[in-house]
């Protein structure tokens, strides 16, 4: 599919002025793509077809059927053009122990664990539910999926599922190769492209809207209307510093949220009273796609990577969004770096943004001490853009000018530069 350049919709605020290098190859691609995608929505009826968990469907001459697949991005399935047997020798599947079962079911796809992908991959067929095609042929057959970071319809997995109509009691999860008579697949309404790009379809917008409309019909008052969604609860082993922005944040009037503390209902309500809203770019970063339009929204990347979910889900709704960078995460893999580490700090960007008086980097000499244990943990080495999977030369282009000014600080405040300065003054010298 085409890529259309400097396509943010027309009511759209979007800002990449406070990035180290808002021109920098890993955004450019994801930030400047036209996301939303309208196109005719409709369903395929596959018969005496092969469903393969973490693989998708199979027709009747075991082909892969494109658009059934998850591809993830720590995990590369590509079954394109390739046949289930041939899939099956490459991962040791024995294909004569098919599980036949004689019925016709509603794919559903990935059901993930992780609320990220929860709320985008397996969102993606759901728009089909509520079409007239489902509710006059197929609402009596069950929903089929396969579970990925194990996914649980319980919680607010379920509470999601409730809001949107689905019955967990009717969804059934496929363990193994299963053989049905007929497969109902409706077309995704949030895919990516070979290159990773995510785009979606209004059809994905109406199925986050039933959600958010779901929220403002029933919304209490709240006690703050700017937020803060903090990942600290669950990433202290690849992330350090993200304490010194909740401080930060919360020094600004934002409250600070931990949403795996809170239910979905309690955290819906947050964010349709919300105002200001922001987070580091990840699962948190996504729940935004529940703010009503015009938002303002704060964005800060991990590191100088952009997976694509957050640039496509930037396109949902219309918020007033500004990407600020205040991290140095300088040791992330070229190879996945999603994985981290990552080093946040109050940068002279975040300052900006706030109009603090005094704009100075505030590097934790603590934190980056952490950081670099953690780094050398993750096996990826310190020699800079030598090692394996450290060898990252883009993230060390992307970080050198606050690379030069932290550690041009660390070496003023050094004992030996003190002396310098003391015999200095001592011998009259200048």
């Amino acid at each position: 599919m085409p890529h259309i350049i400097n396509q943010t919709r027309p009511d759209q605020t979007i800002s990449y002025e406070l990035l180290y290098d808002k021109d920098n190859e890993q955004f450019i691609r994801h930030f400047y793509a036209n996301h939303l995608v309208n196109k005719k929505m409709s369903f395929r009826v596959i018969d005496n077809c092969y469903f393969l968990p973490y693989g998708g469907i199979f027709d009747d001459y075991e082909n892969y059927v494109e658009g059934s697949n998850f591809v993830d991005d720590g995990r590369r399935f590509e079954y394109k053009g390739k046949t289930l047997s041939a899939i099956a020798e490459e991962n040791n599947i024995d294909i004569s122990n098919v599980v036949n079962e004689h019925s016709t079911v509603v794919y559903l796809g990935v059901m993930a664990g992780g609320w990220g992908h929860f709320i985008t991959d397996s969102m993606r067929f759901m728009w089909f539910q509520k079409t007239e095609d489902y509710i006059k042929n197929f609402s009596e057959c069950p929903f089929v999926y396969y579970s990925f970071q194990n996914f649980k319809p319980n919680g607010n997995y379920k509470r999601m599922l409730d809001i949107l109509g689905i019955n967990v009691s009717v969804m059934q999860c496929v363990e193994t190769l299963t053989k049905y008579d007929r497969i109902i697949l409706p077309d995704e309404s949030f895919f990516h492209t070979s290159d990773g790009i995510r785009f979606f379809t209004p059809e994905y917008v109406e199925t986050i809207n039933i959600v958010r409309d779901y929220a403002i019909k029933n919304m209490k008052p709240v006690k703050s209307k700017k937020l803060y969604y903090s990942y600290s609860g669950y990433t202290s082993g690849k992330s350090v510093g993200e304490d010194k922005l909740e401080k930060y944040f919360s020094s600004k009037g934002y409250e600070i949220i931990h949403p795996e503390k809170l239910s979905l209902d309690e955290q819906l309500n947050l964010l349709v009273n919300c105002e200001s809203f922001a987070s580091t770019v990840g699962s948190c970063s996504h729940n935004m796609i529940f703010l009503r339009d015009d938002t303002e929204v704060i964005l800060i990347p991990r590191a100088n990577y952009m997976m694509g979910y957050e640039a496509a889900l930037d396109h949902v709704h219309n918020l007033k969004i500004s990407y600020v960078d205040s991290s140095f995460s300088i040791f992330v893999g070229k190879k996945a770096p999603h994985g981290g580490p990552f080093l946040f700090f109050i940068s002279s960007n975040l300052r900006k943004y706030f109009h603090d008086k005094d704009i100075n980097h505030i590097i934790s000499a603590s934190d980056f001490r952490k950081y670099l244990r953690i780094a050398s943990g993750h096996g990826l080495g310190l020699a800079f853009g030598k090692i394996g999977e450290a060898d990252n030369p883009e993230v060390y282009r992307y970080y050198s000018k606050v690379a030069a000014e932290y550690f041009s600080q660390i070496f003023k405040s050094s004992w030996l530069h003190r002396l310098r300065k003391f015999l200095k003054k001592l011998f009259g010298r200048k």
